[in-house]
């Protein structure tokens, strides 16, 4: 939605966030996966450790960790990003 937030302004009820302008949220969401890849890089070449638990238990541990994480790390991340790039004028 951002990338045509200009050409159709009602998709600005769409920014749920609150990002200052559609390039800053483009800009931040593309230094946030940027990050994102880099920072996943060494668990991908290290590999997670094995610990024996039982099935439930790891369930629940993966969904926590990953599951919630990886749905609430974007928007904050992204968040703090634009707010980083509006306070030193970037976009």
């Amino acid at each position: 939605p951002a990338m045509f937030a200009i050409a159709f302004p009602v998709l600005n009820a769409l920014n749920v966030m609150g990002l200052r302008t559609p390039q800053s949220a483009i800009l931040s969401a593309v230094i946030f996966n940027a990050v994102i890849i880099i920072a996943l890089i060494p668990l991908a070449l290290r590999g997670v450790k094995y610990r024996p638990m039982s099935a439930a238990s790891l369930l629940r541990r993966n969904l926590l960790l990953y599951g919630f994480g990886g749905l609430v790390a974007p928007f904050v991340g992204i968040k703090l990003i634009d707010v980083i790039i509006h306070a030193i004028g970037l976009a």
